[in-house]
């Protein structure tokens, strides 16, 4: 990665604590809530970006995989890049609000709040997937099990950070375009195994609504006609129920009888045709 001259870094101070921009995190120890923040103001200065300036996605995106990386180096196993990638906006945008607040309003409370992040910010920024069955299938997937020792240094990471992970310098320059397509592979599993669960949803909606359709729908229902005094169509449910069918045959009223028919789409009540016929004859 590029050198930093220490003249031009970034800097922002927050209270008491100092952030300064940072181009990667320290091997063989898990990156804290404050080496994202820095990686963070690296990845957003413009002159790191080319020609323009990235935007706050753009970098989140960028470090979320290289964070998921990181992980994956030292046998764990992470949440989805996109959730990272969450994750890490909501704490930035937290940093920003509290750096950029003006000094006439740096109160006690502000003060508390911000003694509160640069706390949290010496913690790790954690990432570990606690969901068993899915940590169990990444396993299986992609070769990588966790073993006794690295939960103890998953462990260390969360508490006191004394622990440092021996073979992660060996591990990082080995197969490097291997794990980033491992990488690959593990979104997209996560993402047929959403895709399956959101279809059989689906079939499960449409089974519902086929079964709801089964019971029938009157015409009237669907086609609402003009009231019998000549007013504008009444479209109420109620209206609609209580229209009686006023259809007139061969210029003639329909006989009293046969009032109380109203068509179905799929069926007609018992009568309806010897009505018809009675109707024809008139």
């Amino acid at each position: 990665m590029e050198s930093l001259d220490t003249e031009v870094r970034a800097r922002k101070t927050l209270g008491t604590v100092e952030y300064v921009e940072s181009s990667g995190f320290a091997q063989g120890v898990l990156p804290t809530k404050k080496d994202v923040v820095q990686n963070m103001l690296y990845l957003l200065q413009p002159k790191r970006a080319g020609q323009a300036q990235r935007s706050k996605e753009d970098a989140a995106q960028l470090l979320a995989e290289h964070l998921q990386e990181h992980w994956l180096v030292c046998n764990l196993h992470t949440i989805a890049t996109q959730n990272i990638k969450k994750l890490i906006l909501k704490m930035y945008e937290e940093f920003t609000r509290l750096y950029q607040t003006r000094k006439q309003r740096q109160n006690q409370a502000f003060s508390e709040r911000a003694d509160r992040f640069n706390e949290s910010s010496e913690k790790l920024f954690d990432v570990f997937c606690t969901d068993t069955q899915l940590r169990d299938k990444l396993e299986e997937y992609s070769g990588i099990k966790m073993t006794s020792i690295e939960w103890k240094f998953l462990e260390d990471q969360r508490n006191e950070r004394k622990m440092y992970y021996e073979d992660f310098t060996e591990k990082q320059e080995l197969k490097m375009m291997e794990r980033r397509q491992k990488i690959q592979c593990l979104e997209h599993f996560r993402k047929l195994a959403r895709e399956e669960k959101e279809s059989s949803k689906a079939k499960e909606m449409k089974y519902k609504g086929e079964e709801q359709s089964d019971e029938g729908t009157s015409v009237d229902e669907l086609y609402p006609v003009e009231e019998e005094n000549g007013g504008a169509p009444a479209f109420s449910l109620r209206g609609r129920r209580k229209r009686r069918c006023t259809t007139t045959a061969a210029g003639t009223d329909l006989p009293l009888e046969g009032e109380h028919i109203r068509m179905s789409i799929r069926r007609v009540r018992p009568g309806f045709y010897e009505t018809v016929e009675k109707v024809k004859n008139c």
